[in-house]
């Protein structure tokens, strides 16, 4: 992606890589590696360093997007504090979402950014729709967010997904339709008799992601 040259955003851009090399842990970076956590580059700072390094900078769209755009897992989970909601267009989202392959920056996108989008309620369940894995998982993990704000429509709409999906064996997937059901069974009771009604069979299925799914819900 090509920018156009800003001194002050590539001081602070500066700046920022400067203070995630002084805050890095090797040794967290390489157990995440162990457990599958794959970066382009990750020097393993902690998501609190990375909350309060966010602080000393305004939001700033252009901002947000060049570090999005360097790829590294602290600049990327920057971009998600920093980046501007109001600019941050359903096309910006969609471009982000698919940089996406793993599940903590899918949660950090939807904790810091998504749901704070005034699209947010259309982005999910465009997501949920989404032949997309990663698109898939952010819609229901950003649901989970969202929940108290959707109509009855989408909300039939996402356990109409979830069920679809429930037969899945990716352990994701399954996670995170299971956290999308069981915060939308808080919504009312309606919801929730709906959610476990629909799920009824699913406690002694063969199928671990529909058992996992009946268990959650039901705790």
């Amino acid at each position: 992606m090509f920018f156009l040259s800003n001194p002050l955003l590539d001081k602070q851009i500066a700046e920022i890589r400067r203070k995630i090399r002084l805050s890095m842990n090797g040794e967290v970076s390489e157990r995440m590696t162990e457990y599958g956590i794959v970066y382009k580059q990750n020097f393993g700072v902690s998501i609190p360093q990375l909350r309060e390094m966010a602080k000393s900078y305004t939001k700033n769209h252009d901002l947000a997007r060049r570090l999005w755009a360097l790829k590294i897992r602290e600049t990327m989970i920057l971009a998600t504090l920093l980046a501007e909601e109001e600019k941050f267009s359903l096309e910006n989202a969609f471009k982000w979402l698919a940089d996406c392959n793993q599940m903590e920056l899918v949660e950090q996108m939807c904790m810091n950014l998504l749901c704070r989008l005034s699209y947010a309620n259309q982005l999910c369940i465009k997501l949920v729709q989404s032949d997309n894995f990663w698109k898939k998982i952010a819609g229901f993990v950003l649901s989970a967010r969202i929940y108290q704000q959707l109509n009855d429509d989408e909300i039939k709409l996402l356990i109409s997904e979830a069920v679809e999906n429930s037969t899945t064996e990716k352990i994701y997937l399954y996670k995170s339709i299971a956290l999308s059901l069981a915060r939308m069974s808080r919504k009312n009771r309606n919801t929730a008799d709906f959610i476990l009604q629909k799920i009824k069979d699913f406690e002694h299925s063969e199928n671990i992601g529909q058992r996992y799914i009946s268990y959650e819900v039901n705790l």
